[in-house]
């Protein structure tokens, strides 16, 4: 299947023992946002927003469109400023760091991943090491040796000088994962990831992220659409609604009848993952 790596907007916290990888010791988030909100002239595309991520958690942030999602993972990357509140890097405000120095720390994959182009696969995932590359674009800290592990991590080693351009749309994908991955970053930011893949594809990318956790114990804050994915692989699930925080806590009762009404207006038929036991949900149609 798959390569392998040797209540609306009560802001109700869903309690519940935690299954990160994260330590139990009482740590500081690596990320967070505190009473953030992000306007566009008069539209208010997020209101009063406070997020702690702490190190090892994977985070999934579901909702609506156009429920502030993507705003949200701009502002944790510092991308946008916010209008009002703060954002916090690893407790240091996200505007004090340079761009190089926050690059070293997250890496972030947008939802278009790569596009069609010529360079080669090696090449790509190569633009990977630019945080650690001097002015004359020597890599300082052992770039090659790090590109080839990803690459064979990957499975990626047959296509390394094939044009991107050649690769269908999964694998493309998988070469984007490489180039985060030879990034090395501590935080992995990812806006809808899997929107333009196949079902195999998808779940190849997760247990890929998944994977990439187990062995380095990494920061994963995902924006995703499929909250039955969402529910198998994060450890909590953050839900947004007209741009505030709709509820937030486990998979488990979060995916449950009554939420997903109310957060995406639809009348789910909800059951437990058979080997997991995690919530999942069948969609019923009208009539």
């Amino acid at each position: 299947m798959k390569p392998r790596m040797k209540t609306e907007q009560t802001g109700q916290e869903i309690q519940g023992e935690s299954n990160s990888i994260a330590s139990a010791a009482s740590t500081s988030p690596v990320l967070e946002l505190k009473s953030a909100s992000k306007a566009y002239g008069d539209h208010k595309a997020l209101s009063n927003i406070d997020f702690a991520v702490e190190p090892g958690e994977w985070w999934g942030i579901v909702g609506p469109n156009g429920s502030g999602k993507s705003t949200l993972l701009h502002l944790l990357s510092g991308v946008l400023v916010p209008t009002e509140g703060s954002v916090f890097i690893k407790d240091k405000p996200v505007r004090n760091y340079s761009r190089k120095e926050l690059s070293r720390i997250i890496a972030v994959l947008q939802q278009d991943g790569l596009p069609e182009i010529a360079y080669s696969v090696r090449d790509v995932v190569s633009m990977g090491r630019y945080p650690y590359q001097d002015w004359l674009g020597r890599d300082t800290a052992g770039g090659d040796e790090v590109v080839d592990r990803v690459l064979e991590q990957l499975e990626l080693v047959p296509f390394a000088d094939r044009p991107l351009d050649e690769l269908s749309g999964g694998q493309r994908q998988r070469v984007a994962l490489a180039k985060v991955m030879a990034q090395e970053p501590e935080i992995l930011l990812l806006d809808e990831p899997t929107t333009y893949l196949d079902v195999h594809y998808q779940l190849q990318f997760m247990e890929l992220l998944a994977d990439w956790r187990r062995s380095t114990g990494i920061t994963i804050v995902a924006v995703l659409h499929d909250l039955n994915l969402a529910s198998l692989f994060c450890d909590k699930l953050y839900g947004l609604k007209a741009g505030v925080r709709f509820m937030h806590g486990k998979p488990d009762p979060f995916v449950s009848e009554d939420n997903l009404k109310q957060l995406f207006q639809i009348e789910p038929v909800m059951i437990r993952h058979p080997d997991h036991e995690v919530p999942q949900f069948l969609l019923k149609k009208r009539g």
